[in-house]
């Protein structure tokens, strides 16, 4: 039996990693799962991209599959194409505002006369800047981990608060909304497959 599928797939002209998933059942309908990225890539804002799913039976399938795939795919790759100049912007925009903003801890002179008298720190001791920002960065890669393997269930569990770190809400809700949703895409495709 000859196929053209993977010819297909190289008239595409998108070179990269496809992840394509079917199910079908014994009535002869189908779902056909596809995940399509240009390179393998652990950048957090990839992981946000849901597989594409399409439902019907093998000649809906094999009538207008390629043609419903093509115009996302051009879409992946062109936002793949993006992200590397787009991140290496922000963190040059990040250095910029962070050393414009650079602020002192408050400081007050003890009650004596001494003029040589130390200063000392006012207010509660903060854990480090350093400190809190690896226990962020970690918690994150856990995140993302996990949500490699469909584990949005424990992900969200770990997700660190906004009101932690709420230079970081958008970035937080975004994972959250993101985590939530592939929750719900992930319990309807086993809904789907159990019924």
């Amino acid at each position: 039996m000859k196929t053209n599928f993977f010819e297909n797939i190289a008239n595409l002209n998108a070179p990269g990693i496809w992840k394509i998933g079917i199910h079908n059942d014994e009535n002869g309908h189908f779902v056909v799962s596809a995940l399509y990225s240009p390179t393998q890539s652990n950048e957090p804002a990839t992981k946000t991209i849901a597989p594409l799913i399409f439902k019907g039976t093998a000649s809906d399938m094999d009538g207008g599959f390629f043609e419903a795939i093509q115009q996302p795919v051009q879409a992946t790759a062109g936002l793949y194409s993006n992200i590397e100049a787009y991140n290496k912007n922000l963190d040059s925009a990040k250095k910029k505002l962070s050393q414009g903003n650079k602020s002192q801890p408050a400081k007050a002179k003890t009650n004596g006369t001494d003029e040589n008298a130390d200063d000392i720190e006012v207010g509660e001791p903060q854990p480090s800047a350093g400190d809190k920002k690896k226990a962020y960065f970690d918690a994150i890669k856990r995140v993302v981990e996990l949500n490699d393997v469909c584990k949005y269930e424990e992900a969200l569990a770990i997700l660190p608060s906004v009101s932690d770190y709420p230079d970081k809400a958008e970035e937080l809700n975004r994972r959250k909304a993101d985590l939530n949703r592939k929750k719900e895409q992930m319990a309807q495709a086993l809904k789907l497959f159990n019924d």
